[in-house]
């Protein structure tokens, strides 16, 4: 009881706080000189919150009362009652920027930033004229020189990020913020600086919508080829700097190059040495990813790759069900084997991976690995013989070699698909009977496997728990009442009591 009373007496406080902040706010701002001493105390309310108070709502508070003033341009001209109200806004903005960094208050301290930004672009303090680009140069020193990296702030900035006027901008303002040091020697600043990088979309469904914060920035079109230029300038700094990093560094690397980089280089073919050294030289993620780059030149700059196969035949053990980039392996591998022309080996040896990967994975992939050796059989008819083999009944008598790295070498011709077999016994109806494709002559169509590329085992139990079970009768007569039906045995031995 008294922990429930604690509360309603903590949110009365909070709520009591409120009410007086707002209307020491609606004084401040109503009166016909602005109260200096007033306007002080908000910005050390800020700098020094009681326990009563969230730092959230002084923020919102101090973000009314400076758009108000900004708006009556009380945060100009030479007189002292405007210095001193412009040097509390500065502080207050360093105030905010320091706000950034909490998780708890970073969205807030984000939104009130932005909004700012937005009324100070359209009533700059001279001698700004235009957009405050200098606050947004703030926010991202910040956010880069940050001792661990900021999270939930990255992902709140990133919203803004959309707006076309604040894509350029940011994208401008980093080509000067790039760390000075190579990236080995500053990871944590290394990593700030490409997850902002990462925040920079100026794919088409962006361009296409062209959304801005600032209003009068619509008059100033947003210039891609400019500003692709500056994305590869950055890119080759990045480049630079980028030399015998960590693993989870090259990993960020790679993420930022195939997602907001790679589509606007101007000549993609010099990423050729680097993709391959990424993808030999390193296992797991890192070597999918550079996979998933090397796949982008082969289809848009038409570069060959002999090995390409084998790779990434060897990417499918039992470890890459742990990798948070297995929906791409599978998603790369559905792309690699849709050609009806590669080798009959080849594609049976990746049957037979997938099928035996299948006996060891989660419940979510053996259902997407089950439907993609039903998708190859019916690319490859060929193929189909594994169904009805008898030769290689089980593990033992199988001649499908799983050690062996290449993929042409593997005997999986010579196997069959005892595997899908063994899985229609499988405890989880939905495997089983997605296993029980080889019962029957295929399907027509091949199966969509992208709806399933991001299912959780979660999504299978709330399928499961929703479906209809077949109702079975237990009994053969309609009974009429209490009593027992006739002609049956238990009336012979019971009697009901």
């Amino acid at each position: 009881m008294k922990r429930s009373t604690v509360k309603v007496d903590d949110d009365t406080g909070e709520s009591l706080a409120k009410k007086q902040l707002q209307s020491k706010a609606n004084s401040l701002l109503n009166a016909e000189k602005v109260d200096i001493k007033t306007l002080k105390g908000f910005v050390q309310l800020l700098k020094n919150t009681p326990d009563n108070m969230p730092a959230g709502e002084v923020m919102n508070t101090l973000e009314v009362i400076f758009k108000n003033l900004l708006k009556r341009k009380a945060i100009a001209g030479p007189e002292r009652q405007g210095l001193k109200i412009q040097e509390l806004y500065e502080e207050t903005w360093l105030l905010l920027i320091e706000h950034l960094l909490v998780d708890s208050e970073s969205s807030v301290a984000v939104k009130v930033c932005m909004q700012l930004i937005k009324v100070e672009a359209k009533h700059p303090i001279a001698p700004n004229k235009g957009w405050p680009t200098h606050r947004i140069r703030g926010m991202l020193e910040t956010l880069i020189n940050c001792d661990a990296t900021p999270t939930t702030a990255l992902a709140n900035y990133g919203k803004y990020c959309k707006n076309l006027d604040v894509l350029e901008i940011t994208l401008k303002q980093l080509k000067s913020l790039v760390p000075g040091e190579d990236f080995k020697d500053s990871p944590i600043k290394a990593m700030n600086f490409l997850s902002i990088v990462n925040l920079l979309d100026m794919g088409k469904s962006v361009l296409s919508t062209a959304d801005y914060h600032v209003e009068s920035a619509k008059r100033q079109t947003f210039n891609y080829e400019l500003n692709r230029k500056r994305l590869n300038d950055l890119w080759v700094s990045i480049m630079a700097k980028g030399n015998e990093v960590d693993e989870k560094l090259h990993r960020q690397i790679l993420v930022v190059l195939l997602e907001r980089v790679i589509n606007h280089l101007n000549d993609p073919i010099q990423l050729t040495d680097f993709l391959m050294d990424s993808l030999h030289q390193f296992d797991g993620p890192i070597a999918l990813l550079a996979l998933q780059g090397i796949f982008t030149l082969m289809q848009k700059q038409n570069i060959t790759y002999p090995d390409v196969y084998e790779k990434l035949y060897n990417m499918l053990y039992p470890r890459m069900f742990h990798n948070k980039y297995k929906a791409r392996l599978f998603y790369l591998a559905d792309i690699f084997l849709t050609s009806t022309h590669l080798p009959e080996n080849l594609v049976a040896a990746f049957v037979k991976r997938l099928a035996r990967l299948a006996l060891q994975s989660p419940t979510e992939d053996a259902v997407i690995m089950i439907q993609f050796v039903c998708n190859l059989l019916l690319r490859h008819t060929g193929l189909q013989k594994l169904i009805r083999a008898s030769h290689a009944a089980d593990e033992l008598s199988d001649p499908y070699n799983p050690t062996e790295t290449d993929p042409v070498k593997s005997e999986a011709m010579n196997s069959s698909l005892w595997e899908i077999t063994l899985l229609q016994k499988h405890v989880v109806p939905e495997v089983a009977n997605a296993a029980r494709f080889i019962n029957s002559s295929l399907p027509v169509m091949e199966f969509d496997l992208a709806p399933l590329l991001d299912r959780k085992e979660c999504n299978i139990f709330d399928d499961e728990l929703q479906s209809k079970a077949k109702q079975f009768a237990l009994n053969y007569e309609r009974p009429t009442n209490l009593a027992l039906p006739k002609n049956q045995f238990v009336t012979k031995y019971w009697d009901l009591i």
